[in-house]
């Protein structure tokens, strides 16, 4: 379908509307913040003014477009409910309101999501790295658009509401099922008696290997709060500053030095086999007499595992401190006999798959969601 359209300035038809808020120390606000990649606004719980950013703040008003000026290149764009305008924001935030009957906010969001209008929001935020690509008033404001007539925009709006909703209720619900499964894991580890030091089903293996500058390497690391290995890209030998690498084993337990105060921990599936990472990243063997692997690979995402090593650290600051072999071996964690460890296994591994059902369903919409705004915006919808 062939869709008439005029081609127009954001600061023609939009205008910033926002109004200073004299933040009183002694008084309560609730903060307004933004997520990424269109996923809306959040309302913080209430805090003193004191406690708010040293940043000027703002009042706002409903139903208009708002986009973080440090995150708008990554979606981080929206229209503003009635329940939002309890909130205050920071100057963080631009806010605008239509000039005319001739633009739908709504509209504009979801242009602006798309991957020509984030194109176009990339190329206004400028910055030499992410934490700084800022996005003016003045660059928004000169940024042209095609906008059809206002029918067509609130057509193609109420379309895309309609669609969106059901995703974000999608998504709302993996949230739930994610955050169910880590409360069940909780709940079967503490209800655990039988407790023991990580020495006695570990036992230190690392494979060194030397780094050969003309040999390319399949690197990895390790995400923390115990969400498991990635793969980096492949690098040579050349390109690192390590001279050896500690090559991975399946099946083997795997964890962070720089970072195991913080849950970085995992057992090694077979997709990551013969991996290599840095030797701050020692591995253990598995004693398969004391501890079924699928058990421990649980216990790495286990978050009493994580607390119990959160101040376990030594170095200065949270960003330099390390967890020696020896601080973590020490670490007691339910040790059940062996029988029992599948029993709880079997049903970790079941809530896991439903969990990890529901994030699939989240990541499939994703991709069909800008399928739907590249159509919206080609005149296929």
């Amino acid at each position: 379908m062939t869709v008439n359209t005029r081609d127009m300035r954001m600061g023609d038809v939009l205008r910033l509307s926002r109004r200073p808020v004299e933040i009183d120390p002694n008084q309560k606000y609730v903060a307004l913040g933004m997520r990424s990649f269109g996923k809306g606004v959040i309302r913080y719980a209430p805090a003193m003014g004191s406690e708010l950013t040293k940043l000027r703040h703002f009042s706002f008003d409903a139903n208009a477009l708002v986009l973080s000026n440090i995150k708008a290149w990554e979606g981080a764009i929206a229209v503003t409910s009635e329940e939002d305008v309890e909130a205050v924001a920071s100057s963080r935030f631009l806010f605008y309101v239509p000039q005319g009957d001739d633009v739908d906010v709504r509209y504009l969001r979801y242009y602006f999501l798309s991957s020509r209008g984030l194109t176009q929001i990339g190329q206004a935020s400028p910055g030499s790295a992410d934490r700084n690509r800022t996005l003016s008033m003045k660059s928004f404001e000169n940024i042209v658009v095609p906008l059809p007539d206002p029918p067509e925009q609130h057509r193609v709006a109420d379309k895309l509401d309609t669609a969106m909703s059901q995703s974000v209720q999608v998504a709302r619900m993996k949230d739930e099922s994610t955050s169910l499964t880590l409360q069940h894991a909780d709940a079967l580890f503490r209800s655990i008696e039988t407790r023991a030091p990580l020495s006695r089903a570990l036992t230190e293996s690392s494979d060194f290997v030397v780094v050969e500058p003309d040999m390319p390497y399949r690197t990895a690391g390790i995400l923390n709060r115990g969400r498991g290995l990635f793969l980096r890209p492949i690098i040579n030998g050349s390109e690192t500053k390590y001279p050896r690498y500690n090559r991975l084993r399946k099946d083997q337990f795997v964890y962070s030095k720089l970072f195991g105060w913080e849950g970085s921990f995992a057992v090694v599936a077979e997709e990551f086999d013969g991996v290599h990472v840095s030797h701050e990243f020692p591995t253990f063997d598995i004693d398969p007499e004391v501890a079924d692997v699928e058990y421990m690979a649980h216990l790495a995402r286990w978050r009493g595992l994580h607390d119990s090593l959160s101040d376990q650290g030594t170095g200065m600051g949270s960003r330099r401190q390390r967890v020696n072999v020896g601080r973590l071996l020490a670490t007691e964690v339910p040790l059940p006999d062996l029988s029992e460890q599948r029993r709880i296994t079997k049903q970790l591994t079941l809530a896991r798959r439903v969990a990890d059902s529901s994030a699939a369903q989240v990541e499939q919409l994703a991709t069909l969601r800008r399928a739907l705004l590249d159509a919206a915006f080609s005149g296929r919808l």
